[in-house]
This record gives C-alpha cells, structure tokens and sequence, in this order.
C-alpha cells in the first residue's frame, strides 16, 4: 500500500488551502479520500481539506451524518441530476420524519440544490434526503448528462430577484417569503411536494425554525450571557484558591464534596459546560476559513475554561468509581479544544521556560487530564498491591506507572503543573505515598528522575 500513500504524504507539505473535488461516482471517492485524509490527522492544521462534489451519490450512515466533519464538505446537486439518487433508501416518509438510525445512505455536509433558475443551500440531513428523493423520482427513467460548470458559471452571472406577490398572504413575513422564494427557485413548488408526500407547510416549518433557533442563540451569545460566563469563571477562581488551607488542592476539595460551595460549583461549572459545548458547535458548523478566526480568537478563553472545568469533571467521574475518564467519559468538546489549541501554540523556548518558572506558582495545570492520569497511577497502583492480581496484570500496571513518571517529570521540567499537586493531601501525594511504598517494600532497585526529585525534597522548593 505504500505506492498509494507516498502521494498522500506528499500533500503534508501544503502552505495553502487543499480543495478535493470530484463529479458523479468520482465526488464519492472524494469525499472518501477526504475522509481518509481527516482521519488520519497528517495535514497541517491550516491547510486542512475542503471536499466539493458534484452530482455525486450518498456513501454514508448515520454515524457519519453526525460526525464533527460535516463542515468541511459541500455538496453540489442538479435538479436534473439522477446520480445523487442512486442510493437513496425507499419509501415516501416527508422529509422532517424520523428515518432508521442504523441503515441506509444518509446525506451529510451541506448540500446545494441547483436549478436553471438558482441555487439554495441546506443543511438539515431529513430534509435534504427527502429533496433528493424528489429529485430522483423526477427524472427516473434514464441518465443524462449535467453540465456542473455551466450551472456554476449561471449562478455566478445571474441574480435573480422575485416579487412577494406569488408567496400569498399566508407567508407574507419575509422569513417565509425567502424560503418559498428558495425552495421555487429550485424547482420545488407546492405542487410537485405534494406529488412526493411531502407537506409545504412542514418544510418551510422546519426551516423557519432552524433560522430562528440559530437567531435566538446568537442573541443568547451576547453581554448578558458572556457577563454571566465572567462571573462563573471569577467564581471557579476563588474556589481554586480557597482549598489551600484544607492542605489540598480544588481538585481533591470537589472530589470530597465536603461543603455546601461544592454544590455551588457544580452549577457554575455545568453552565460554562453547556455554553462551552454550544461555541465549539459553532466553530464545526461554520466553513473553515471563519470557523479558524471564530477559534484563534476564543481559543485562550476556551483553554482556561478547559484547565479550570475538566479537572471537576474528572473529580467527579473517579469520585463515583470511574475508571480510565480518557476512553469512557472525556467530551468531544474538551478534545477540539485541546487539539486547537496544541496546532496553535509553539513548543516553549528557553526565555519562556524561565518566564513560567517565576509565575509557576499562580498557574492552572496545563494539562486538562492530569488528574486523571493521577487517578489512573493510584488504580495501578492499587492492583500491583493486590493479592489478585495476575502476572500481565502487574506488568501492564508497572509499565502505566513508569509511563507516568515519565509524564509527569516532563511537565515538572516545563513549569505545566499547578504547586498544588505537591500539597499533602492531594491525590498525587497519595499516589506518590503509594508508589513510594510499593517501591521500598518490593526492594525495587527502579530509580527515576522523578524519584529523585520527590526524595530529595525538590517538590517542596517548586513554586
């Protein structure tokens, strides 16, 4: 497989913006080859793809109607264009039901509709699938041949303006008005909807409601809300500082839940989960040129955030019994946030190291999951004291813990960790208690940089 993929490596080498495109069966294998190259992680951050079909059939499910790539691909489609029907499911449910959640070719991507007339753009998988269902019953019954470049060539020389007269009373606010004027201009009338099944009322419905979700949560986006989210965080920051005379640090303080303000805190947190949850959604629906703006100008706000929040989410999940928080609970948020931000920042020089080394002692804890590597190393820990545990058992549990020496030196090295872990009654002093222990009783002869640094005193002098 080599000779398929040295042109693919070839393709980390780009400055610039990388636009796939491909026409009828060849638009699948784009959007294939796009896929693979997304997934694979290999491009660099600004010069991730943007895949452009043109009449080209559906080749996903429903995972991948729902997966965080649907932005970076555009869909071209004639009305007069069979193709993009092929593989369509049967049946005549309108386009607003709910479709089987486990079969069929489902669209994904934002899909624009052509006809001679115009072109409207949709996003909404259900409704999509039952326009391309009309679409293809339309002009069943044999191929022919679609010129995509004379249709983008129209679309860029025609404007096309319509009166309200023909819409009627009852769209005669503009927001109904534009859908009809959209849904016309692509050859979708009342008429031909109700030949498919399909309720007019429903679909401009569906879309007036989208448009005035969308509306509403840009207003809920403004000073109010954002005031709000400060206060949250100034919140978040006091309780951070507070737990130092328990001789722990807001880590292990929520984990024990031991006062009324716990409680309290869950709430602030909860709230700038969902606002935070919200804002990436927005960067992964947005085309990629704007949604990378929209990031670099949040992304310091998002990474406080994710510094300050996730370690209560972890608190919480190994406070209940969780085990290994990275595979079974981590959000897909916190994971986009982490990523933008590390395509984003270079790696600390020597001047900057310095700088962190003198503000150490104010500083969040770089890495979100620390405290769930932490908790992982106890657990490890825990099972190497069993009297159950097996032979590759306790080899997979050693070799966890020098991996996490490991980790965990390197961000002692890099000024990444918070003081506060080194306070007595922190998980990380418990596991070092463990680790320790483990160690002498066992006679291990191991010795490590981050042994030495914990034996000779070195982490009551860091900060």
């Amino acid at each position: 497989m080599d000779f398929i993929w040295l042109p693919v490596l070839q393709l980390t080498e780009i400055e610039g913006q990388l636009i796939i495109t491909g026409h009828s069966l060849g638009g699948s294998v784009a959007s294939l080859f796009t896929l693979c190259l997304l997934d694979a992680n290999i491009l660099k951050p600004k010069c991730r793809p943007i895949c452009i079909t043109f009449g080209s059939p559906l080749i996903g499910g429903f995972g991948l109607q729902h997966s965080i790539w649907n932005s970076f691909f555009l869909h071209v489609v004639s009305n007069q264009d069979p193709v993009p029907g092929l593989f369509l499911p049967s049946g005549r449910s309108p386009p607003t039901s709910s479709h089987s959640q486990t079969t069929g070719y489902k669209p994904f991507g934002t899909y624009l509709l052509c006809s001679e007339l115009g072109c409207a753009c949709f996003d909404n998988p259900d409704l999509i699938l039952g326009l391309l269902k009309v679409i293809s019953s339309e002009v069943a019954g044999g191929f022919k041949d679609v010129d995509y470049g004379e249709i983008l060539r129209n679309l860029k020389e025609r404007a096309i303006c319509k009166g309200l007269p023909q819409v009627g009373e009852r769209f005669a606010d503009p927001l109904s008005a534009g859908i009809i004027m959209e849904l016309e201009t692509i050859g979708f009338n009342q008429t031909k909807l109700l030949q498919h099944n399909i309720d007019i009322n429903t679909v401009i419905s569906t879309m007036e409601e989208e448009a005035r979700n969308l509306t509403q949560k840009n207003k809920d986006s403004g000073a109010k809300k954002l005031n709000k989210i400060k206060i949250d965080m100034a919140r978040l920051e006091w309780y951070k500082k507070n737990p130092k005379v328990l001789n722990m640090g807001y880590y292990d303080c929520f984990k024990i839940k031991g006062s009324k303000t716990d409680l309290k805190v869950e709430g602030f947190s909860e709230f700038l989960t969902d606002y935070w949850k919200d804002m990436v959604a927005q960067v992964q629906r947005k085309p990629q040129k704007e949604g990378a703006t929209f990031r670099t100008r949040w992304l310091y706000a998002g990474t406080v955030y994710r510094r300050m929040v996730e370690p209560l989410e972890i608190a919480a999940f190994y406070g209940e019994g969780g085990k290994d928080y990275m595979k079974n609970k981590r959000s897909a948020h916190y994971k986009l946030l982490q990523q933008w931000y590390e395509e984003d920042v270079k790696p600390p020089s020597r001047d900057k190291l310095d700088s962190k080394k003198q503000k150490v002692s104010s500083i969040l804890t770089e890495d979100s999951c620390f405290w769930a590597h932490v908790e992982e190393a106890i657990l490890s820990c825990e099972l190497l004291k069993s009297e159950n545990c097996t032979l590759e058992q306790g080899k997979s549990s050693w070799d966890n813990l020098v991996k996490f020496e490991e980790y965990v030196m390197e961000q002692i090295n890099n000024y990444a960790v918070s003081p506060e872990i080194f306070l007595g009654e922190s998980s990380f002093m418990k596991w070092w208690g463990l680790y320790e222990g483990y160690i002498d009783t066992c006679s291990n002869s191991h010795r490590s940089p981050l042994i030495s640094f914990m034996k000779n005193g070195s982490d009551r002098l860091y900060g």
